[in-house]
């Protein structure tokens, strides 16, 4: 057991007998830096917890704790923070894998900026580990600069083409983490990490960004919209409303907080307009799109555009790909 890590790596873990292997040793292997690996297990069904005590008694760095019932990953992110010891904390996705390099590069970082919270670029990888190329794809993140609660914002717009910076997996001061009281909230099942952060840089913190490619994150197969369920969208609506209210905003972070909360209020009606036309409830899907004109545009917008896609998808089974 290390005494003083210079980083904690925290894990939350459910369903990952196939792949929590690679995520923790990717994470043993880093180089020139201290760590210690907390691992929650959110009470999976299947080998996670098997497989994870046997990589625990091969490796004293690796710290294991059990959720007696599955809860998320918020309970079980801020079960390993409670856990840890490290100066820093960084987040992992039991998915996901890190370079040797990529911790060590990130403290030198904040040691020597003084930033509360250090990001990079990630390089997507397809479920089979290919490479797809960068995930931040856009000029602006080319080169290493702050984010502001501002960006923040500006980059984090549900479903929103382009750039989203909520992905990224931070590496946070614990000073700063227990200064700020700022745990996960455990209201929702996504969007845990773009709340973390929202609230540290609303109370001051303050946050860089380095291009350089170290975390490899998986891309899985299927649109987010066909996952998302209504009681997501409406612990979204709620921790959006709960974040406005306890933080003192300047007019233009008000502003951008208001049209990310309408951006919110969209994605929620398409989310349920879609489950009650899955569950044959035409009657509330009626009300649905008389109950909000935006949102109804919105939805309505989103149909076409599925059902357009479909519509050239069967047209190139049926003739065949271009020339």
């Amino acid at each position: 057991m290390i005494s003083k890590p210079d980083v904690s790596v925290i894990v939350a873990a459910w369903k990952a007998a196939g792949f929590i292997e690679n995520a923790v040793r990717s994470a043993l292997a880093s180089a020139d830096v201290a760590i210690e690996i907390v691992v929650v297990d959110d009470a999976s069904p299947d080998d996670t917890w098997l497989i994870l005590q046997g990589l625990a008694a091969s490796d004293p760095r690796i710290i294991l704790d059990r959720l007696v019932a599955n809860s998320g990953p918020s309970a079980a992110r801020n079960r390993a923070i409670a856990l840890s010891t490290g100066r820093f904390v960084a987040v992992l996705d039991a998915d996901d894998t890190i370079a040797a390099d990529r911790l060590a590069r990130l403290v030198t970082v904040a040691d020597q900026t003084g930033a509360d919270i250090v990001v990079d670029n990630m390089l997507e990888v397809s479920e089979t580990g290919e490479p797809l190329g960068p995930f931040l794809k856009s000029a602006a993140f080319s080169v290493a600069c702050d984010i502001t609660l501002e960006t923040w914002i500006d980059f984090n717009e549900p479903l929103k083409p382009g750039d989203c910076l909520g992905y990224l997996k931070p590496l946070i001061r614990r000073t700063t983490l227990d200064r700020l009281a700022a745990p996960y909230d455990t209201s929702l099942r996504n969007s845990e990490d773009y709340y973390l952060v929202a609230n540290l840089l609303a109370a001051g913190a303050r946050m860089t960004y380095t291009p350089e490619t170290g975390y490899r994150y998986t891309r899985s197969a299927g649109s987010t919209s066909h996952r998302l369920k209504p009681d997501q969208t409406k612990a979204w609506l709620a921790a959006e409303r709960a974040f406005a209210l306890a933080h003192s905003l300047s007019p233009a972070q008000r502003t951008r907080v208001e049209r990310r909360a309408r951006a919110l209020r969209n994605v929620d009606h398409m989310v349920a307009a879609t489950h009650a036309l899955k569950t044959r409830r035409l009657g509330a899907f009626a009300k649905l799109l008389a109950s909000d004109i935006t949102g109804s545009a919105y939805t309505l917008r989103s149909f076409a555009g599925v059902a357009l896609a479909r519509l050239r998808e069967r047209s190139t089974v049926k003739n065949g790909p271009a020339a």
